[in-house]
């Protein structure tokens, strides 16, 4: 058993805590109802989406050319365009930026990608103070908590555990309304901006007609932390290159309802380049295993995922077993499929099988991902190149053969308890009760009846 496969049995136990389950399925039943009135904004929302599907996947298949424009129109701007092959290649690029300066702090987006390279630990290493911009960052950073959604970070915990965190670290009072808690965390945050002159950023889309860097948020402290900064370093796959600054009048508004269930993010902004003359700024093009899922014509699909967190809120399994155990920042349906390929195939085999292929999730995509079937093609390659549990797929075998077997079959019902409980791992049923086998088989009960 792999160490992935072991910290995905420790976490997923949370599934049978019946707290988190109320927490989870009040909170995301509250997403869920804001997305079904969000929905009603359009007059035909399958149309508008066929129109992202499209869009996003002509990005794809012109990839290629179109970051070598962003590149071209970008430096025309003013800005620097590096490029690297994995994480260690980011982070090393990162700190050859700041290594230099004397002020030690940055301040840091609310984005997966960011995440995926280990940003914070990493700067941690180095004696580097990061800030969070994000309220809800904030907050888990308070909690000495992980992030449990790509959009909502602090989506495990309810308001009175929040007033705990804060009451705890600040002395705020206990008994605090949800405003007063906003309000203050939103203060706390806007207080350590201006020490940074170092922002760091993810990007929604990159504009390869204008050469442009969209970010969209609803909080507007990245607008901040941005002016505020002498230098901006922006980490963007290279699969959020899209062609035209047109197309963003489908994305941005149908991701918006997809994510939050609003109408528009508060605050959507277009940066062409350094600010100012002693400003700059750098992006930072990230494959990581991006090309790998590419070379995958039915996998390639999951890359035109805008991360919105819709297949997250209204996945059954992710409501049970949580965002930690999934072991990388890329959790629920488009996390099962993404992971295995973008990290390591043996190593993260085992989230193949986190899918119960009811397909909400491709329901709720703003680009139609049919993300069901992509878990199908990822399940497909695990069992092809014959990696996993290999304990279970012996079981699988064994079972198969004592199926096929009249004799064993009919053998009587005590023998059948003896080998079913040594051919079952038993921690695959510590949190549930064995079957009850039938007394006798069915061609036993036909030939006494008969």
């Amino acid at each position: 058993m792999n160490d992935s496969l072991r910290k995905f049995k420790y976490d997923s136990e949370i599934a049978f805590n019946e707290e988190h389950w109320q927490k989870m399925n009040y909170n995301t039943g509250c997403y869920e109802k804001r997305f079904a009135n969000s929905r009603n904004n359009y007059r035909n929302v399958e149309l508008e989406r066929e129109r992202a599907f499209l869009l996003r996947n002509k990005s794809l298949l012109n990839m290629e050319k179109l970051l070598v424009d962003f590149e071209t129109r970008f430096k025309d701007n003013g800005g620097q365009v590096l490029w690297a092959c994995d994480a260690d290649d980011a982070l090393q690029m990162i700190w050859d930026i700041i290594g230099k300066r004397s002020n030690n702090s940055v301040s840091r987006s609310n984005s997966v990608v960011l995440d995926e390279i280990g940003i914070d630990d990493y700067l941690k290493g180095k004696g580097v103070q990061v800030y969070d911009s994000s309220i809800g960052r904030y907050i888990l950073k308070v909690a000495g908590k992980e992030p449990y959604h790509p959009v909502y970070p602090a989506l495990n915990l309810s308001k009175e555990e929040i007033g705990q965190v804060l009451n705890k670290q600040f002395k705020l009072k206990a008994d605090s309304t949800t405003k007063q808690l906003v309000n203050f965390v939103r203060h706390q945050v806007n207080q350590d901006l201006p020490k940074t002159q170092i922002c760091i950023t993810g990007a929604n889309y990159l504009l390869a007609d204008m050469g442009g860097v969209v970010l969209s948020e609803n909080e507007g402290n990245i607008v901040k932390s941005c002016a505020s900064a002498n230098i901006h370093i922006v980490v963007a796959g290279i699969d959020k290159v899209i062609s035209s600054v047109e197309d963003l009048s489908i994305l941005i508004p149908l991701t918006s309802a997809h994510a939050t269930g609003s109408g528009m993010t508060s605050v959507n902004s277009i940066t062409m380049g350094p600010s100012g003359d002693d400003g700059r700024m750098y992006v930072i093009l990230l494959n990581n295993g991006r090309t790998d899922i590419l070379e995958n014509e039915v996998i390639r699909q999951s890359l035109s995922c805008t991360h919105c967190g819709a297949c997250v809120s209204v996945c059954p399994i992710y409501k049970n077993i949580g965002g930690y155990a999934y072991g990388t920042p890329y959790i629920g349906p488009i996390g099962t499929v993404m992971t295995p390929l973008m990290y390591d195939l043996e190593e993260y085999s085992h989230l193949a099988s986190l899918c119960s292929l009811c397909g909400r999730c491709t329901e709720v995509c703003p680009v139609k991902i049919p993300i069901e079937d992509l878990m199908i093609e990822n399940r497909r390659i695990v069992a092809e190149e014959r990696v996993g549990d290999t304990r279970y797929d012996s079981l699988v075998k064994t079972l198969i053969g004592h199926c096929k077997s009249r004799k064993k079959m009919d053998c009587p019902q005590w023998l059948k308890k003896v080998e079913v409980k040594q051919l079952v791992n038993k921690n695959n049923f510590t949190k549930r009760m064995m079957p009850e086998l039938a007394p006798k088989s069915f061609n036993q009960m036909s030939k006494t009846e008969n």
